[in-house]
């Protein structure tokens, strides 16, 4: 299967819109001018990557880490990154408690290190300490 094909920048602002009304958020919208312009930046460097968990783990990082929303920006990336790999006909091996620490830190790890996550459920718990 190709695992080129991520999702654009309009399924991931609509995805952060259902994510807003379901969680009746407080701060609504982005932080930041055009953002479909920046998602297309940050998806024409997802296509970098090798592998669909690659890919996966950047897209999750990635989003996360940019904060392009005021609040929901972990959400969004989880639910973005999940609907990528279901697409792929893949799942995160991780989907417990420990995914809110993984995401709550995710600075702390890089890409290689996240894909590995995903695809094994395996991660540095020490390294998930506060």
């Amino acid at each position: 299967m190709d695992d080129s094909k991520h999702p654009t920048a309009e399924e991931i602002l609509a995805t952060h819109e259902e994510i807003e009304e379901q969680y009746d958020m407080k701060y609504t919208g982005t932080r930041v001018a055009a953002p479909k312009l920046k998602l297309r930046r940050i998806l024409r460097e997802t296509a970098e990557y090798d592998g669909v968990y690659m890919r996966a783990a950047f897209l999750l990082r990635k989003l996360i880490t940019a904060h392009y929303f005021e609040d929901g920006n972990k959400r969004t990336a989880w639910v973005t990154m999940r609907e990528y790999l279901q697409e792929h006909d893949e799942t995160p091996a991780e989907r417990g408690k420990d995914s809110g620490k993984v995401l709550r830190r995710i600075r702390r790890f890089d890409v290689d290190e996240i894909a590995t996550w995903l695809e094994t459920g395996e991660i540095d718990d020490d390294r998930l300490e506060p």
